[in-house]
């Protein structure tokens, strides 16, 4: 079958290649791919930046944002039935074993399309029931944003229960840095939750600024407008999600009193910057602030996404679905995997929906 792959650690090696086709094991569930959404993970993995391979393959099957339909079923799935994967795979740490693996102590862990399994920009692949998650045909389209999704609403959910801290915790306030795909859905997260929200990109850009009003956020960019003037006297909350370590600092000192940062970015290199250290200790103290990272995401995540999904439908119809910008055969998938600024969410069609 044909496959996006990489050769990990060999930046430039991204290509549509010929691999073998997935074994189905006793129990497991054979899914053929529909679309693919690809986002700055592949991209950084096909600079060589980061990815493992499986054990006696030298090259990597990356993706891990799907949509599938059950080809071959197991267990309550049938064939035909549309499926979004998740990403993590257990290594049997405390956590991984009670269905945490997204809070895995030791490290040890597999990721499909990242670290040590192949992932699903392929025509078909093999999967445990367990690890998928069925979406309703009417939601086929906004679906393969799952799994991005996913991020913010683990956010939430840990910012949440960390917030139990204090006995009222009433945000009204969010900021969140970074109009790209992630942004814009943690956006989508915080509106649904009722919150007012800004979105912040670097650059105005006429087409975001459109798109986030739909949901009734406000736009706002800081070559014109300082991030400090945007906070004003502090926010309940900011999300990050620019890449950039500078604005993941940055946002420490825009929070209010007892304000939260959720950190979502994951970023590749090595890069050093100068931070005013004693500014934004003081800030984190003082103001009693709270800075969580989300990565990955749990079982409940998923469902609630799913959720989520179902209910901007029927708010805000089609949004979800505008996020997609660019739509690419599998046979020109790496195009994809070179950062194009004009685009939200590029996804690679596979087989037929």
């Amino acid at each position: 079958m044909r496959a996006l792959t990489v050769i990990p650690s060999k930046e430039g090696s991204g290509a549509v290649r010929d691999v073998a086709d997935p074994e189905a094991g006793d129990g497991e569930v054979l899914v053929d791919v529909i679309r693919v959404g690809i986002d700055g993970t592949d991209s950084d993995i096909a600079r060589g930046e980061y990815g493992t391979a499986p054990q006696g393959s030298e090259l990597l099957v990356i993706g891990h944002e799907a949509l599938g339909r059950v080809e071959r079923g197991a267990g309550s799935l049938v064939p035909g039935t549309l499926v979004v994967a998740s990403v993590r795979r257990p290594d049997g740490c405390p956590n991984c074993t009670r269905g945490e693996a997204d809070m895995c102590l030791w490290g040890t862990y597999k990721e499909r399309g990242i670290v040590g399994l192949h992932g699903y920009c392929a025509e078909r692949y093999a999967e445990r029931p367990e690890y998928l998650f069925v979406i309703k045909p009417e939601l086929a389209g906004p679906a393969v944003l799952l799994e991005p999704l996913t991020i913010s609403e683990k956010g939430w959910r840990h910012l949440a229960a960390a917030q139990r801290r204090m006995t009222v915790w009433e945000p009204r306030r969010a900021v969140v840095l970074g109009a790209g795909t992630v942004g814009i859905l943690a956006a989508l997260v915080f509106r649904l939750r009722g919150l007012d929200v800004t979105v912040v990109d670097r650059r105005d850009k006429p087409e975001r600024r459109d798109l986030v009003t739909r949901i009734g956020a406000t736009y706002a960019a800081t070559s014109t407008t300082p991030l400090s003037e945007i906070a004003g006297n502090g926010v309940d909350l900011a999300f990050e999600a620019t890449g950039s370590a500078e604005v993941a600092f940055a946002a420490m000192n825009i929070l209010g009193r007892n304000g939260a940062l959720i950190l979502a970015s994951v970023t590749g290199g090595h890069r050093s910057l100068t931070v005013p250290a004693d500014d934004v200790n003081q800030r984190l103290v003082l103001g009693n602030v709270l800075v969580v990272g989300t990565v990955n995401a749990n079982r409940v995540d998923f469902e609630q996404g799913i959720n989520d999904i179902a209910a901007a439908e029927q708010r805000w119809p089609g949004f979800m679905e505008s996020l997609i910008t660019r739509r690419v055969p599998l046979e020109r998938a790496a195009e994809t995997l070179a950062h194009d600024s004009k685009q939200i969410k590029q996804v690679v069609e596979v087989g037929a929906e």
